[in-house]
């Protein structure tokens, strides 16, 4: 699946059923980790924000809310920017459906959320996002986290048995290549992992509840669906109690560069 797939895919998604998922906000729900951890990462106010594949919008709107001189969402899903510009609406946020290489002026900050696994060229967006960066500025990327329990698991099946562990993710990042993209880039890198439980904990267990069969059900060489139950009780006794948090250990990756 390529990028101009993907396009066709997740204008699919976004028309089926995500609307769903933006009611979070509306009605107060709590908002995702992952979100949370970049909306703590550093102060909005008076900034000017460029979220790439911002999706529907709600977290460039929260950006909006902590009072962001100026928050761009692109998004080249035109169902995923006409339900964000009808559900999310500020005078300091806009939305436009739109390709990186349109974009122009200049920006604080950067914000790429969960996007990179799913690009065939991610060092390429990483430098056309550094020249739209203001002396100082910040790159906020999460995307992810391989180096992990779960991620060890899932990419030994994808390698050893070919199964389809994900639907769009190009790519199984760690810190490795970010670390190595920080060099080439000629920026500072900080960088930690969040949703350790998901990572190796009690969320794996419930996410692979529900993703083992599925990666398992179109691999010829598996022939016992009770093994599956039998290895995530396992995990859940064995594994889970005894694996300790590390930098590098949680599901989710979360990477600041500087200018």
């Amino acid at each position: 699946m390529k990028n101009r797939d993907l396009k066709k895919f997740y204008n699919r998604v976004y028309t089926r059923g995500e609307k769903k998922h933006y009611s979070k906000l509306l009605f107060g729900e709590a908002v995702t980790e992952e979100k949370k951890a970049v909306l703590d990462e550093i102060s909005w106010k008076s900034k000017e924000v460029l979220d790439i594949g911002c999706g529907t919008g709600e977290l460039a709107y929260r950006i909006a809310l902590k009072g962001a001189k100026r928050v761009i969402g692109i998004d080249y899903s035109y169902m995923a920017i006409h339900i964000g510009k009808s559900q999310y609406r500020k005078e300091n946020l806009h939305f436009e459906c739109a390709d990186l290489s349109t974009v122009s002026g200049s920006f604080d900050v950067i914000i790429i959320v969960g996007v990179l696994e799913h690009i065939d060229n991610p060092f390429n967006l990483l430098r056309k996002a550094k020249k739209l960066l203001k002396k100082g500025g910040s790159l906020i990327i999460t995307c992810p986290n391989w180096s992990n329990a779960r991620g060890y698991i899932l990419l030994a099946l994808k390698e050893l048995f070919d199964a389809q562990i994900t639907l769009v993710d190009f790519h199984y990042f760690t810190s490795v290549e970010f670390e190595e993209w920080a060099k080439k880039l000629r920026m500072k890198l900080t960088w930690k992992t969040i949703e350790q439980s998901w990572g190796h904990g009690k969320k794996m267990i419930q996410d692979f509840k529900k993703r083992l069969p599925n990666v398992l059900r179109d691999v010829p060489a598996f022939k016992n669906p009770k093994a599956i139950t039998n290895f995530i009780s396992w995990l859940d006794k064995h594994a889970v109690p005894l694996e300790e948090n590390t930098q590098g250990s949680g599901a989710v990756g979360f990477y600041h560069f500087k200018k």
